[in-house]
């Protein structure tokens, strides 16, 4: 890991939005236009040029859905009904209502969106705690209709475990469908793909690229790169606590974020060193590897407080603070996609069973946007309501604001009513 020493080395170092891929995003663009003119014929052609073997179907049957359910160990589905549980909690909690004030003669209509399109990524990990993560909070919100999309190739099926998540968490149909082909097939529809009123879900560049072009013809939820956790530590945290949670993250993916910022220069050499022993036994050691190496920043700061500051800066997608007594600087933290408070608040936790949906703001995106969760599927239409005396009590303030603006016809929309319920 890189190190470095003080605040404004830091924050020169780790601070602000990561590029775009310019490649991903021309990539992206003759996906979407193909999909777009040809449907399923381009889907099947784009994923057999990728992965070597044509697709032979698009949609996956419900008897290989609950087939797989039903064959996965026990252990495996009561973890995965485990986690449904506690996420369907969490977001019934977050859940907003419809509102109505009478005397004001206004309020909130909260309705769901109709369709959505869940994307779970392959790669080298069957993702199914990811279907939970998105599937769970739409099924909360209310919507309709959620769909999944997710790869594999040829005649195959998606990993089991991925498709008994499906199941355990409510999808309605399951697509096995990859890449930026799969969200174009989400946004514009196709023969056998249903089109959605909003795409959620994390994926690869080309996948993010997609999701970035496609705002604005269909909703999309965020846009997520590879992951990152800020770990904060001081003379008290546990080593080998903080090296287990840089590296859950760093196995992910070779461009992953494994950042430590630590008031004391002599923990920060016990976690290096705990990284190191640990990586020594980690199956994706050469992933993990990578990561720290190329991408891994080693911080040392005077305080806490600066720790913070730091956090806030990068605006992480997972923020631990692995200290003794975390509480009182948890009012200090502004940009964070997810907060861990404690060392037994562990991020894995909250990619598995903890309750927050894992679809976290990565790549100093969480400076304004949010985690995934039940809003993300509600529309929240405003409602006007007013009576006669309702409208006396403010119309003149509108005439007059819509006179100063110079928008006559909107004052005389006004005036009339004002008129009439005066008798002139």
């Amino acid at each position: 890991m890189k190190r470095v020493t003080g605040l404004s080395a830091a924050l020169e170092l780790l601070s602000g939005p990561q590029p775009n891929d310019d490649e991903a995003d021309r990539v992206a663009a003759r996906i979407l236009d193909d999909v777009r003119r040809n449907g399923d014929a381009a889907v099947k052609r784009i994923s057999g040029e990728l992965d070597g073997e044509q697709l032979g179907f698009l949609e996956v049957p419900r008897s290989d859905i609950d087939a797989a359910l039903a064959a996965i160990p026990t252990e495996t589905r009561e973890a995965l009904e485990t986690a449904a549980e506690r996420v369907r909690a969490f977001q019934s909690a977050a859940l907003p209502q419809s509102w109505h004030d009478d005397e004001r003669h206004y309020g909130e209509l909260v309705t769901p969106v109709k369709r959505v399109g869940a994307y779970v990524p392959g790669g080298t990990a069957p993702l199914a705690s990811t279907v939970i993560m998105t599937v769970v909070p739409a099924r909360v919100a209310g919507v309709d209709e959620i769909y999944l999309a997710t790869p594999a190739v040829g005649d195959s099926l998606p990993h089991p475990a991925v498709l008994a998540a499906a199941a355990i968490a409510g999808a309605d149909r399951v697509f096995k469908i990859g890449g930026a082909q799969a969200i174009a097939a989400f946004a514009y529809g196709t023969e056998t793909v249903p089109a959605v009123d909003l795409i959620v879900g994390p994926g690869n560049v080309w996948v993010t690229a997609a999701k970035r072009q496609l705002f604005g013809c269909v909703g999309i939820d965020g846009l997520y790169g590879p992951t990152e956790t800020l770990v904060v530590a001081d003379e008290s945290s546990d080593a080998e606590f903080c090296a287990s949670d840089l590296l859950a993250q760093a196995e992910h993916d070779v461009r992953a974020r494994p950042i430590l910022v630590s008031t004391s220069p002599k923990i920060a050499d016990e976690i290096e060193a705990a990284l190191n022993r640990q990586l020594a036994d980690l199956p994706r050691k050469a992933i993990a590897g990578e990561a720290v190496e190329t991408n891994g920043v080693s911080v040392i700061v005077d305080s806490l407080e600066e720790a913070i500051e730091v956090a806030n800066a990068v605006a992480p997608e997972h923020l631990c603070l692995a200290i003794a007594d975390p509480a009182p600087y948890i009012s200090l933290v502004r940009n964070a996609g997810g907060l861990f408070a404690g060392e037994y608040s562990a991020e894995v936790m909250g990619d598995y069973v903890a309750g927050p949906s894992h679809v976290m703001p990565t790549g100093g995106t969480a400076r304004f946007a949010s985690a995934l969760n039940v809003r993300h599927f509600l529309r929240f239409t405003p409602i006007v309501d007013l009576d006669s005396d309702g409208f006396k009590e403010i119309a003149q303030q509108a005439s007059v604001l819509a006179r100063t603006e110079g928008l006559h016809g909107h004052a005389n929309a006004a005036e009339l009513r004002m008129k009439r319920l005066i008798g002139e």
